[in-house]
């Protein structure tokens, strides 16, 4: 395999113009006047080319000018302004799917995994699973990846070649018919269209007896990506579905040769393929999400073989349940779905014991650019070997495997400050955070938002929070992380006491959450109700003359509704008037109110 990062082909050269400028708009996206300044400067240079002399120009490099035309051309005609927007299943096809669904023997939480399964989206899942789903590290598997659409093509291009022997480009065109199909279905998700170009340039060219090289095909598809999905290049979905096929095409053979050189397992090829995948994708998960499954390496191992089988059996069953006169699904039904159904479950019960027994979910908070960085060059280190057959040596391949060994442990075991409060939510009208080891929820909880608990480096023992509206979650996640210690802050006398006394939740109704937050700092939460006005003043008087440090900060978060927006301005104008010392920093919440909090807990002089 040509393991060459640089095209092979004019249309490789041309693409890559498309790629950088697009890069380049994305990344420097703040950059006033930046789309002014690169067409002005190709169009200087194409004057200047056209108009000098043939034998000043008769030795520059040909196939950088067609990355210059296409950069060009890109920005002449490529729509730059798009909006992201999330990427919803066609209305006929989630009816289709719900019509079929209903027809089958499946129960209604099996027919939801199946129905997040084919469609792609993690939204029809239940909740539970799908958190127990992400830190399991196989979500992809419920979303819409390349893995789906490789896949289906596959299963097609299997059944076509049985049926069209001795005209395989039948075949090939109704997989790549129908895999389009199955992508517009979709709407075009990020991973679908790479997988889908992928299939389209790998089988377009052996219809012709050629091969594109691996650089060409990954820098063609980013380029197409780029110039009709702009919104969707270099998202956190196209990073991750790239980075995985960069890992397959250019990694697993320096792993394959370096780990049981002579074997040619299924269980080699797998174990690599999951390595390499994990690798690639781990510094775009842990730069984006700050979090990183490890038990996700050998859940991944168990359940993708598994998913690979399980996918085209409803493939198969939907369709051919689709078919079938009603009056046979009567009697056949049943039948029809017992593979399908078979794998699902053993899928399924796979799933949960191992995702039972060690999970592995790791976060982070801080700076993490040391393990990004780590990863990086482990990367290229494996790519390195390969490009340049340095890989030969059993002591090269020895120390280069402890070190891919060791980065996985390492990186799990790092610890960052935990000095700082680390934010895991928020948003108006509530927000959630944890310090050392206690975890406090502000605010009014959504019955449809769903709060989790953060992983700092020393374990949660304590859960704080101020409204009954939060109790759902917080018996929640009292059982799940198996926390004794809750304390709720209730200053109205609420009719759950006696429940709440009864779960072992205690009660604490005569301070405000947050007055003693920590030594240096106290935090209180105001939603601008008349009724609590005399209790707050009294409760920032009363932590002021109970934190007498030199470096003690009080900070007061005003977070009134949108229809007193100016009453919350007017606290900061007569706040000496209310009785409140210069000691209380009044932060006013607004639709990103997380930036300036967070920053004045971790940097006070900035504000």
């Amino acid at each position: 395999m040509n393991t060459n990062l640089l095209p092979n082909s004019k249309l490789g050269w041309f693409c890559l113009g498309i790629c950088f400028t697009g890069a380049v708009l994305k990344i420097c996206i703040f950059f006033p006047g930046l789309y002014s300044v690169l067409f002005v400067f190709l169009l200087f240079y194409f004057c200047i080319y056209l108009l000098s002399p043939p034998y000043l120009t008769k030795y520059w490099d040909k196939t950088f000018h067609w990355a210059l035309f296409a950069s060009f051309l890109f920005l002449l005609f490529s729509d730059t302004n798009q909006i992201s927007k999330p990427k919803q299943t066609k209305p006929f096809f989630r009816e289709y799917l719900l019509q079929e669904l209903n027809k089958s023997p499946l129960s209604a939480f099996e027919s939801r995994i199946v129905f997040g399964l084919v469609s792609g989206s993690t939204k029809e899942i239940p909740k539970d699973f799908k958190e127990l789903a992400k830190e399991s590290g196989i979500l992809h598997l419920f979303a819409a990846s390349g893995l789906h659409l490789g896949i289906f093509i596959g299963s097609l291009q299997f059944i076509g070649n049985l049926i069209f022997t001795k005209h395989r480009w039948i075949s090939i065109l109704i997989s790549l018919g129908i895999g389009f199909l199955y992508l517009y279905v979709l709407n075009f998700p990020v991973s679908f269209v790479r997988a889908y170009l992928f299939a389209l340039f790998t089988l377009g060219s052996s219809l012709f007896y050629r091969r594109i090289a691996v650089s060409d095909l990954l820098i063609i598809s980013s380029a197409i990506i780029a110039f009709f999905f702009f919104s969707d290049f270099l998202s956190v979905g196209f990073l991750l579905s790239f980075s995985a096929v960069f890992g397959i095409f250019y990694l697993k053979p320096s792993l394959d040769r370096m780990l049981f050189k002579n074997s040619k397992s299924l269980f080699k090829d797998n174990f690599t393929l999951t390595i390499v995948c994990s690798l690639c994708s781990f510094p775009v998960l842990v730069t984006y999400f700050k979090a990183f499954s490890y038990g996700g390496i050998w859940i991944n191992f168990c359940l993708v073989p598994i998913a690979g089988i399980l996918l085209p059996s409803l493939y198969i069953t939907l369709f051919v349940q689709s078919i079938l006169p009603n009056s046979f699904l009567l009697t056949l039904g049943g039948w029809i779905w017992t593979p399908a159904s078979f794998i699902l479950s053993l899928f399924l019960k796979f799933f949960q014991s191992l995702s039972d027994y060690e999970r592995a979910y790791k976060q982070w908070k801080g700076d993490i650019s040391t393990l990004v960085c780590l990863s990086i060059f482990l990367i290229l280190l494996l790519w390195v070997l390969h490009r340049f057959n340095l890989n030969q040596k059993r002591i090269t391949n020895l120390i280069v495997s402890i070190l891919l060994g060791l980065f996985f442990p390492f990186s799990f075991l790092y610890q960052n400050s935990d000095s700082v409060p680390f934010f895991s939510q928020f948003g108006k009208g509530f927000f959630t955070f944890s310090i050392e080891n206690s975890f406090f929820l502000y605010g009014v909880c959504s019955p449809n938002k769903r709060l989790e608990m953060p992983m700092p480096h020393k374990p949660i023992k304590h859960i704080l929070f101020e409204s009954e509206t939060c109790l759902q979650n917080v018996l929640r996640l009292k059982k799940k992380h198996k926390i004794q210690d809750v304390v709720w802050y209730d200053r109205k006398l609420s009719p759950f006491i006696r429940f709440m006394e009864k779960e072992g939740i205690q009660i604490q109704s005569s301070i405000h959450l947050g007055q003693n937050l920590t030594k240096d700092i106290s935090l209180f939460r105001y939603d601008g109700n008349p009724k609590e006005i005399l209790s707050l003043l009294h409760s920032l008087k009363e932590a002021e003359k109970n934190n007498s440090q030199k470096h003690w900060q009080g900070i007061l978060v005003l977070d009134f509704p949108p229809w007193k927006k100016k009453e919350a301005k007017e606290w900061v104008l007569y706040q000496k008037l209310l009785g409140i010392s210069k000691v209380w920093k009044i932060i006013i919440v607004e639709d990103h109110f997380e930036i300036p909090l967070l920053h004045y807990l971790t940097n006070p002089n900035l504000l």
